[in-house]
């Protein structure tokens, strides 16, 4: 009777050690490739801007007044810093910013621009010193001066003003409408 009870207390005995080693095992394997994967993973750092001093936010569908400034004034140097060998990488930066409605009558507006700064072999450097922002419509003007080369050799300096217009998504701002600059300079 005692061999019989020492007997099924030897076998579980096995049975916990050796569930315990395969169980062992498996969590010294796991730490290896936990540890692996921890020496080898690349780190990212995530870069904020050189120029962000305010502070911005999107809640809901509202935006702070910085944000839609920051933006606007991206956009509009954008659309206005302008040469024959680049505004098709701008423009199609813009574009990447539009919206799915807008994205058509902004590519025809791009084109047609870039007729003009071909033909004219024109260049536009846009310096904005004004930014006026309404978060409540997602509007933006920018004012700044426009100075226009062509063919290398300085013609003029104006007071240009872009008016931009937003629309909200996906905690983001897209955009719907910009004018102003060409149309003024090639008139």
């Amino acid at each position: 009777m005692k061999f019989d009870f020492f007997k099924e207390n030897i076998l579980e005995l096995h049975f916990q050690r050796n569930f315990f080693a395969i169980l062992s095992g498996v969590l010294l394997l796991n730490t290896i490739l936990l540890s692996g994967a921890v020496f080898w993973k690349r780190e990212r750092t995530i870069l904020v801007p050189p120029r962000l001093t305010k502070q911005m936010w999107v809640q809901g569908n509202a935006v702070s007044q910085e944000y839609l400034s920051e933006m606007a004034g991206y956009i509009a140097k954008l659309f206005l810093d302008l040469s024959p060998s680049n505004f098709a990488y701008n423009h199609n930066l813009l574009l990447t910013y539009a919206t799915p409605e807008a994205y058509g009558a902004l590519k025809k507006q791009f084109l047609k621009e870039a007729e003009e700064y071909t033909k004219l072999q024109l260049s536009t450097h846009f310096k904005p010193a004004e930014i006026t922002a309404s978060p409540e419509t997602l509007e933006a003007s920018v004012t700044g001066t426009l100075s226009s080369y062509v063919a290398g050799k300085h013609v003029r300096d104006s007071q240009e003003t872009v008016a931009i217009k937003f629309t909200h998504r996906d905690a983001g701002l897209l955009l719907e409408q910009v004018t102003g600059g060409l149309k003024n300079e090639s008139n």
